[in-house]
């Protein structure tokens, strides 16, 4: 009987994987928006993850939204005192945080 499904190989590579995925810095934090997360919000949002080369991802109740999509991200439906976890996955994970608090807090446009 073939067990093409556990092979010395296979584990290897998946202990290396999740070894890679745990080696990178992540923080977390618990805000309250001060402003409306929109369309430019969250396309600025995308644009510090790409600059910053982090992963962001943003939970409000029970919806989840990532720097993958800028509609998961509008549908969050963030107004001003609603309470959000925003995570941050990177090396320049504090230069992001600095940004994202920018845009969340209603200080910045999204243009910029």
């Amino acid at each position: 009987m073939k067990r093409a499904y556990k092979t010395t190989k296979n584990i290897n590579h998946k202990v290396k994987a999740i070894a890679q995925i745990q080696s990178e810095p992540e923080v977390s934090f618990i805000m309250v928006a001060k402003g409306v997360l929109g369309f430019r919000e969250s396309a600025h949002i995308v644009k510090v993850a790409e600059n910053t080369d982090c992963s962001i991802s943003i939970a409000s109740g029970k919806k989840f939204g990532t720097n993958k999509s800028i509609l998961s991200l509008v549908n969050l439906g963030i107004m001003a005192g609603k309470s959000l976890v925003l995570n941050i996955k990177g090396e320049h994970n504090e230069e992001a945080f600095r940004e994202i608090s920018k845009i969340i807090g209603g200080e910045t446009d999204g243009n910029s």
